[in-house]
């Protein structure tokens, strides 16, 4: 049985319920941010080695995709995105009872290995009933809803360890995760059909993603976006730091200014939704790296004179309303390239960009704890990394995409 898209509010069902799926990653890094100090506490153990916690998450969910991509264009979407949202929940809860750090690391490996599953499916699902522009607004339509995440996590996130303790956390993404689960058994069907699936042959995976790997079109916007991603997890990584120890910010008050600046990520999709049509992919792409370069060297500049927290939100805020932009169009630019495997080709941008960003965790907290300087410096350098990058894959003498189906 399968499932197609014929009009807004079908395109509206399809993307919400596919973002609230996607919304749990991004929850389950969010949420507990301002918790790392206190988990540190709890385990008498350094920053340094909790803030492992997120670098484990990143590592499985992005080379769990490389697994799971070739699962799901055998076996269909529908059978491993439940399994993984079930793997999600159980992980959740094992967190929630975690007695040591390193069971905790454990339970939050397994957690990114039922997200990585959960994002490969939907990524593909997208693909499956949708290309060109078309894709490109469900998958800004799917990231405006699912950008709600940055902005409701990190508050409520907050607010959980100030009153219950870092461990509530875990319990409350294992009810959302339930939720979901029960969500997408209800409302979303197989958008593979059995004609369209490839066999499992691991010789034949590893040519495709040999294949893709290999393909320009592929290749250019897959770096650009692991160059976002790697800037997103710089900040991340150091944000909890620099606004609690060096602006002084209590747990609660971290939650709500790290989840105002998420509110530029979803301002940011909503404008490449509206505007891919009229612009296209790649001058939005280039506008949203712009963005995020001009937002980190205003955050510098602040960092270096007057050093106020205002300045440095502000600079952010613009830095990841680019962000919002340049990964709806760099990840449509990416998903586009291919017409088959779309599993695998979405598991590989994933992978791309989740373990090449997955470096940025430890390097913003060596950063931070040197300085706030040092730490918009990374921003910066990140920044002119996705600004290269994206220039790159929209060059003039590039192979072009089609704006519309």
């Amino acid at each position: 049985m399968t499932f197609s898209t014929s009009g807004p509010r079908s395109n509206l069902r399809f993307a919400a319920s596919l973002a609230v799926i996607g919304a749990l990653g991004p929850s389950a890094i969010d949420m507990y941010l301002a918790s790392l100090p206190d988990i540190a506490h709890e385990y008498v153990s350094s920053y340094a080695s909790v803030q492992l916690t997120l670098t484990v998450f990143l590592l499985a969910m992005g080379a769990g995709q490389l697994v799971f991509g070739p699962v799901v264009d055998t076996l269909g979407r529908r059978r491993p995105l439940l399994s993984g949202l079930l793997v999600f929940i159980l992980s959740s809860l094992v967190a929630a009872a975690a007695p040591s750090l390193e069971w905790l690391l454990v339970a939050r490996f397994v957690q990114g290995l039922g997200s990585a599953l959960t994002l490969v499916v939907i990524m593909s699902m997208v693909r499956d009933v949708s290309e060109g522009a078309r894709a490109a607004q469900i998958f800004a339509l799917l990231m405006t809803i699912e950008g709600l995440a940055p902005v409701i996590a990190p508050a409520l996130g907050g607010f959980l360890s100030v009153h219950f303790g870092w461990r509530a956390i875990m319990l409350v993404l294992a009810g959302l995760g339930a939720a979901v689960l029960l969500n997408s058994f209800l409302a979303l069907k197989e958008t593979l059909p059995p004609d369209k699936r490839v066999a499992w042959r691991p010789r034949a995976i590893l040519l495709t993603y040999m294949h893709i790997s290999r393909d320009p079109n592929f290749l250019r916007p897959a770096l650009a976006l692991a160059a976002v991603f790697f800037f997103l997890f710089a900040y991340i990584g150091g944000a909890a730091f620099a606004y609690q120890t060096h602006f002084g910010l209590s747990a609660t008050s971290f939650g709500a200014v790290f989840g105002a600046t998420g509110v530029a990520i979803l301002l940011g999709a909503i404008t490449a939704g509206r505007l891919v049509s009229r612009f296209g992919l790649s001058k939005l792409a280039l506008f949203g790296a712009g963005c995020m370069l001009m937002g980190t060297l205003l955050t510098l500049a602040f960092v270096l004179t007057e050093s106020r927290l205002t300045g440095v939100v502000a600079g952010m805020a613009i830095s990841l309303f680019g962000l919002g932009v340049c990964e709806t169009a760099l990840m449509s630019l990416a998903m586009a390239s291919q017409d088959r495997a779309l599993g695998s080709t979405a598991a590989l941008l994933g992978a791309f960009q989740l373990v090449i960003s997955s470096s940025a965790t430890p390097l913003a907290g060596a950063a931070v704890e040197q300085g706030v300087v040092e730490w918009a410096l990374l921003l910066v350098l990140s920044g002119l990394l996705v600004w290269g990058l994206t220039w790159l894959t929209t060059r003039r003498d590039a192979p072009m995409l089609p704006r519309t189906m």
